[in-house]
């Protein structure tokens, strides 16, 4: 009897024990699975069986992508790019409140952003191994893929590639929207070139009373690289398009023709300078005059503009620049030239 009573509890701390753990295991399973759902649930709102998994559409948003046409072909990019890098345009992402993770040396240089670029990694001039350490999912660059395709090359194997080269858009309206609708930003840009368009109006406001309409003002400049001289159109070179498209200023009857609207520069022998020569003269790097033209300067001081003190000497690191917000201030300092030297007489 005492074997028998022994054995009995035995076999019921057996079935105890058993009835225990199984408790255990569907309490254990019955806890993650409610925890989950309410998780998901709460994120619905009403719960009223709509489960969302949030962590898997937030990795899906994460690594969206759409197609895009670009001038080097179809692009596939992410929907909502986190680390860009830049090798162009970096004022242009800037204005419309979008921060690259990094740039190039000569992006960063350009001094009407220095409030603007803390934060931003230098990646010299293209540096493969500083952009693969900033791990970018979008490279953006103004490198012409018919004399850079080994560049492009290189950066689509690190990230996708948004090529678009330097003069690609034919005006700041097209620029800025076109960035705009590129990061959703499209608000942004209407309010960016709405105060641009505010910005040329007072300037030409300002200078009304000092320039008539039949005044005229050429664009030259000197370039020491390779020692000769050039006029500019109204496109991105030496502020041509401040001066032309939104200040509005005459251009010399033979520049107008041969190239406002059809070509950004032209070089031009010494003996032809008069031909393009107007009343006003915007000179880029005229320091420079003396060392390039050397015996030929005596052409130059033979121009009406030049005896009469009408040439306004263009501060390069102002004028070279080809972006929006140099854009606005290339504006701002034309008016002010303007008036300060009709207001000297």
């Amino acid at each position: 009897m005492k074997r028998k009573g022994y054995a009995m509890v035995k076999m019921m701390f057996l079935v105890l024990l058993v009835a225990i753990l199984a408790a255990c295991g569907t309490a254990s399973n019955t806890a993650a699975t409610g925890s989950g759902t309410k998780s998901e649930t709460a994120s619905t709102g009403a719960g009223e069986g709509q489960v969302e998994n949030t962590d898997t559409e937030a990795d899906d948003a994460a690594s969206a992508t759409r197609i895009i046409d670009t001038p080097n072909g179809e692009l596939e990019m992410p929907v909502h790019p986190k680390r860009i890098v830049v090798d162009g345009y970096l004022p242009n992402l800037l204005a419309l409140g979008v921060k690259p993770v990094g740039a190039t040396s000569y992006e960063l240089e350009n001094k009407v952003i220095q409030d603007q670029i803390d934060g931003i990694g230098n990646i010299g001039e293209r540096s493969l191994e500083k952009m693969l350490d900033l791990e970018p999912d979008l490279i953006i660059t103004w490198v012409n893929p018919a004399g850079d395709a080994k560049v492009i090359e290189q950066y689509n194997k690190i990230a996708p590639t948004l090529v678009l080269p330097y003069n690609h858009f034919k005006d700041i309206y097209e620029n800025m929207r076109y960035f705009g609708e590129l990061f959703g930003k499209e608000a942004e840009a209407e309010a960016w070139l709405a105060d641009l368009d505010q910005i040329a109006a007072d300037a030409r406001e300002q200078i009304k009373p000092y320039v008539s309409a039949e005044d005229t003002f050429a664009l030259m400049g000197v370039f020491v690289a390779d020692k000769n001289f050039y006029i500019y159109g109204d496109g991105g070179y030496r502020g041509g398009e401040a001066i032309y498209q939104h200040m509005k200023l005459n251009p010399p009857p033979k520049q107008a023709a041969e190239m406002i609207g059809k070509e950004t520069y032209r070089q031009i022998s010494y003996e032809v300078v008069g031909e393009y020569a107007g009343d006003f003269i915007f000179l880029d790097q005229g320091e420079m005059l003396s060392e390039v033209w050397g015996s030929n300067e005596g052409v130059w001081k033979t121009l009406d503009a030049v005896k009469n003190n009408r040439v306004f000497q263009l501060d390069p690191d102002l004028f070279w620049g080809n972006d929006p917000v140099s854009l606005k201030l290339q504006i701002q300092a034309i008016a002010k030239m303007i008036v300060e030297r009709e207001q000297s007489k």
